[in-house]
């Protein structure tokens, strides 16, 4: 199939879930009378459509210490001018919702992340929580004075009274993490996680291991030293994402930690991988455990430092490469649907349990 045959199969058919009139599979989180809160508020899980569910906009990768001595001043209209046409193509193509997941460190912008998601017709979330991987470079240093009790009752204000004074309000909480064996930095973060889920009800996306070291199974070691200290702390494991899952070479342990209930993210497409993803995914749903799967690209990245933000990392190859290569492998049409709209759908509902 061309790619113009492609496109125009895909507005037509139930790929376009996002768009008016296509409701998609809702495999329950809508029924169930489930929630989820974007930067413009809070929706039914069950709206969330068609969703990229780790992507970024814009950031701020300067060391945090830089940030603070030497800010930058922003062009939220030069943002919106460079950023828009990317959001405008995957909204054509069907896309509901997208997941940013910049950190707060790395240069969050809520009100920034508003403007766009109006004036894309994209539901857009944003996040609260802590990144103290990448060595230590985006670490405040409140996060290193303050006890766990203290950055959960942070993270639980913005929750409940908005970040600053935007009256936005996160849709999850955002770790880094790398040490497969926790630093007692990491354990404080994630005590502190454990508590304002609990509190909350927003799932926890933990950025997982460094990006240099793709020796087989490190990643896979620092994503369950996570699990089982967020689990010892009443965390369910569905309200845990293993955010760059793909990362981990030995694909078993992806199958563990979804038979334990967490979700397992391939987050990182490119085109070319397409074989790879094939078959990290095709593995799940060979296992049985479709249902505990998302997958993105972690493209975007708006610059802050460099001129009109630097090189922009579309979003569009995920419609235009993997979803037909998905197809083309033997996913049908439910399958897909499960992947990008009812499990986002689940992933970030929020679920109280704490009365």
């Amino acid at each position: 199939m061309q790619r113009r045959e492609f496109l125009g199969a895909l507005a037509a058919s139930s790929l376009a879930w996002g768009l008016p009139g296509c409701a998609g599979i809702d495999g329950g989180a809508g029924k169930a009378g489930a929630t989820v809160m974007t930067v413009n508020g809070s929706i039914p899980a069950a709206d969330m459509g068609m969703t990229l569910a780790h992507e970024h906009l814009f950031a701020d990768l300067r060391p945090y210490a830089e940030q603070m001595t030497s800010p930058l001043a922003v062009d939220r209209d030069e943002v919106v001018e460079v950023v828009l046409p990317y959001l405008r193509e995957i909204q054509r193509q069907g896309c509901r919702t997208l997941v940013d997941c910049t950190a707060t460190t790395l240069g969050r912008d809520p009100v920034l992340i508003r403007r766009l998601s109006q004036a894309s017709g994209l539901q857009m979330l944003t996040v609260t929580g802590a990144y103290v991987a990448a060595g230590g470079r985006f670490v405040p240093p409140y996060v290193q004075s303050e006890t766990a009790d203290q950055l959960a009752q942070r993270w639980i204000a913005e929750w409940r009274d908005g970040i600053g004074d935007t009256g936005i309000r996160p849709g999850l909480i955002k770790l880094g993490i790398e040490g497969d064996l926790p630093s007692d930095t990491e354990r404080k973060v994630l005590r502190a996680a454990a508590d304002a889920q609990l509190e909350t009800g927003l799932v926890i996306a933990s950025h997982t291991g460094p990006w240099a070291d793709v020796a087989p199974g490190r990643n896979g070691r620092c994503a369950f030293a996570q699990l089982d200290l967020l689990q010892g702390a009443g965390v369910d494991p569905s309200a845990w994402i293993w955010v760059h899952a793909q990362n981990e070479a030995q694909g078993s342990q992806h199958v563990e930690a979804a038979r334990r209930g967490a979700w397992v993210s391939f987050d990182g497409f490119r085109p070319g991988q397409e074989a790879a993803y094939l078959a990290m995914i095709g593995r799940m749903r060979d296992e049985g455990l479709l249902d505990r799967v998302l997958v993105s690209q972690d493209a975007g990245w708006y610059n802050a430092a460099q001129p009109r933000g630097g090189e922009f990392k579309p979003y569009l190859p995920l419609f235009t490469a993997l979803i037909p290569a998905l197809r083309e492998g033997g996913f049908d049409e439910a399958q897909i649907g499960k992947i990008f709209v009812d499990n986002p759908s689940h992933a970030f509902a929020v679920r109280k349990i704490r009365s």
